[in-house]
């Protein structure tokens, strides 16, 4: 579906099909794009009067499909050209230096992230940047499986896409990770569980080379599990002692696939691989490491790892509801992971996570769309129903934080937690 926009109109997630003059007098290399950043925008703005657009290769809002029915065809972003010498620069907000932080025992000095980008606004470069990881991860499995070792360059140039997102808006990428699930485990929960480390990162003001390094070992951290069996690895319910082991070796094995590349990761991204499955106390595995000898961002890989393990639903049970979650992390404090470091990834899960189905005080429904990283008890809401039950066909948005008012004097609030299917609720049919 081809459509003349006026540049003044042009907006994020737009297919770029044709410019109103040569490619060739333009800074674009490719012919044909979807429109990611503010500097892409002011580019087109500045030398175009017009363009065209393809709303069915657009993604996000821009979106517009052809055809009749619910299909929706997939859309695999261009890749882009890089520079000989190798990883493109980030291309990030300004940030200033924060503080040294000491976190169980590791000093790190934090960077200061604005919160001025609202979700929506970030949802159409997140939307490219997960699904350009969702094909990484079924390219590096192809290429394992055919004795290959895995596209360094295509890992750094896909991690460096979720970093940016990362950066400007966290939220936008864990709200697809809930929403946009595959029919594959494995690739579901790596991605996942890069994302959330990530945005953990953030959270505790890690500087952006540390969210990459954090991002591209929670990609690549269960690589191993490719060279098993893949009934053992998808088997239901419990595992005998044999299994088990079996299954442990995935750590070994996916150091000897990342064996060759190393070298060109940061050497953290290897002891995130090896240590994930490390506890503080000496019951982890590989090498039974106690304490510090884990490391920082390995033993958060190892959290958060945990932490999307129940998050989301398996092909033998149900999603978890969030606070039985919370509690089980709680319960690993000074046993598993280091009391410091569980309670920052509580207070950055928050009590109401991206994702979760709450009631209002009016009796409507809504799912959490946005956190509030200030003040966690008042999110931004997407009221799927209203105060009847009854399905709102276009879903809008309460911020909390504004305090507003469902009658006179009486000010919005959160009053329960609905389990995840509550009142037959997909949020993926409102918003994706």
């Amino acid at each position: 579906m081809l459509q003349v926009v006026a540049s003044p109109d042009l907006r994020k997630g737009m297919f770029v099909s044709k410019l109103d003059r040569p490619w060739l007098e333009s800074p674009f290399l490719l012919q044909g794009f979807v429109i990611e950043d503010d500097e892409q925008l002011a580019q087109l703005r500045e030398i175009c009067r017009h363009v065209v657009i393809d709303r069915t290769r657009s993604v996000g809002f821009e979106y517009r499909a052809e055809q009749v029915g619910d299909y929706v065809p997939e859309y695999h972003p261009p890749m882009i050209p890089q520079p000989a010498q190798g990883k493109r620069k980030l291309k990030l907000p300004p940030m200033a230096q924060g503080e040294e932080r000491d976190l169980g025992g590791h000093k790190f000095v934090t960077v200061h992230y604005a919160d001025d980008i609202p979700i929506e606004d970030e949802l159409p470069a997140a939307r490219v940047a997960y699904k350009g990881a969702q094909n990484l991860l079924r390219d590096i499995a192809a290429q394992v499986e055919a004795g290959m070792a895995p596209d360094v360059e295509h890992v750094e140039r896909t991690v460096d896409g979720l970093v940016e997102c990362v950066v400007r808006n966290a939220d936008a990428l864990v709200w697809l990770s809930k929403l946009k699930r595959t029919d594959t485990e494995t690739y579901d929960h790596s991605l996942s569980a890069s994302i959330h480390l990530m945005a953990f990162g953030r959270y505790l003001g890690l500087p952006p080379d540390d969210l990459h390094t954090l991002g591209t070992g929670g990609l690549l951290k269960d690589i191993g599990f490719i060279r098993l069996p893949a009934d053992l690895v998808h088997k239901e319910g419990g595992l005998m002692p044999g299994e088990r082991a079996r299954m442990r070796e995935h750590v070994k094995f996916g150091c000897e696939i990342l064996a060759d590349g190393f070298a060109a990761f940061d050497p953290a991204v290897r002891d995130i691989i090896l240590k994930h499955h490390e506890r503080i106390d000496g019951s982890g595995y590989p090498d039974r490491l106690h304490g510090k000898a884990i490391g920082l961002q390995a033993e958060m890989a190892g959290l958060t790892d945990s932490y999307c393990a129940m998050l989301y639903p398996r092909s033998f049970r149900p999603a978890r509801k969030s606070q039985w979650i919370i509690d089980q992390i709680n319960a690993m404090r000074d046993r598993h992971f280091t009391a410091s470091v569980v309670d920052e990834f509580i207070q950055f899960v928050g009590i109401y996570p991206v994702g979760t189905l709450v009631e209002l005080n009016s009796g409507e429904v809504g799912v959490v769309f946005e956190q509030n990283r200030v003040r966690r008890l008042k999110p931004r809401i997407m009221v799927l129903l209203g105060p009847d039950k009854s399905t709102n066909p276009s879903p809008g948005i309460i911020n909390l934080l504004n305090d507003p008012l469902v009658s006179e004097g009486v000010p919005y609030k959160i009053v329960r937690i609905l389990p995840g299917g509550s009142f037959g609720l997909d949020p993926r049919e409102f918003y994706l």
